[in-house]
């Protein structure tokens, strides 16, 4: 019986080993595909080993991978794209472009299906980390009954955890920027304006509304909230055209 749990022991160990090591760094650089500039605030998320990161301030990336995983790269405001890694990317690196979900320049017409299928599919990628709760002073050391607990801070302000509950904070902001921009999309404020443009963007960047008001409301409420700050833009455009005609 001790041969064999030696074995085993050995036999699981060798396995781990060559899983690790077959895992190597896939590193590149994350772009706007429209305007070519870098990209900060990138979530990844290698679905095969449900490891994450972020991409640095100069839009670089770096996380462990294997070939034939998938990494999803996903960030406010643009369309998520899922990467299955060859060989050849560990060699060359890899950059990616990412598109934007709402183009400026043109009118795009946001339905809720595709609000609600993002959606599910950013939950789903990044289940592991928005469905469990993360450990706190406590750690995972509370007993049932509530007593004896023991404290574990070098735990929770390890690296890993800190950085887990950085990611959940960014990835929670962004579910409720991306629900604003589906509720106040331009489509629908355009619609509703007939502004276009730059007055349209300038509308929409100056009167953006809560996440908590677009969660309240209905539609009949949106409108009378889009009318009652256009009457207050109309009358600001008109007393601005009329100083500059005085000047």
């Amino acid at each position: 019986m001790t041969a064999f749990r030696l074995i085993l022991t050995v036999f699981f160990g060798v396995s781990c080993f060559l899983s690790t090591a077959a895992q190597q760094q896939l590193s590149g650089t994350v772009f706007d595909a429209q305007t070519d500039s870098t990209l900060q605030d990138v979530f990844l998320v290698n679905l095969n080993t449900n490891q994450t990161t972020t991409v640095s301030k100069t839009g670089r990336y770096s996380i462990p991978a294997a070939e034939g995983h998938r990494i999803v790269f996903s960030a406010i405001g643009y369309v998520p794209d899922t990467l299955r890694v060859e060989f050849h990317m560990f060699v060359t690196g890899y950059d990616i472009s990412l598109k934007q979900r709402y183009n400026l320049l043109k009118t795009v017409i946001v339905t809720e299906r595709d609000y609600s299928t993002d959606s599910l599919e950013r939950r789903e990628a990044y289940r592991h980390i928005l469905d469990e709760p993360l450990p706190g002073i406590t750690g995972r050391n509370t007993p049932q009954s509530g007593f004896g607990i023991v404290l574990s801070p070098a735990s929770f302000f390890s690296s890993k955890n800190r950085q887990e509950r950085e990611l959940k904070k960014k990835l929670l902001e962004n579910e409720k920027v991306e629900y604003v921009d589906y509720r106040f999309s331009r489509s629908f404020v355009q619609r509703y304006t007939g502004l276009k443009g730059d007055s349209l963007q300038t509308f929409m960047l100056r009167f953006r509304p809560s996440y908590e008001f677009c969660r309240q409301s209905n539609e009949e409420d949106m409108i009378n909230y889009i009318n009652a700050r256009l009457k207050i833009y109309l009358r600001r455009e008109e007393k601005q055209a009329n100083e500059r005609k005085r000047q």
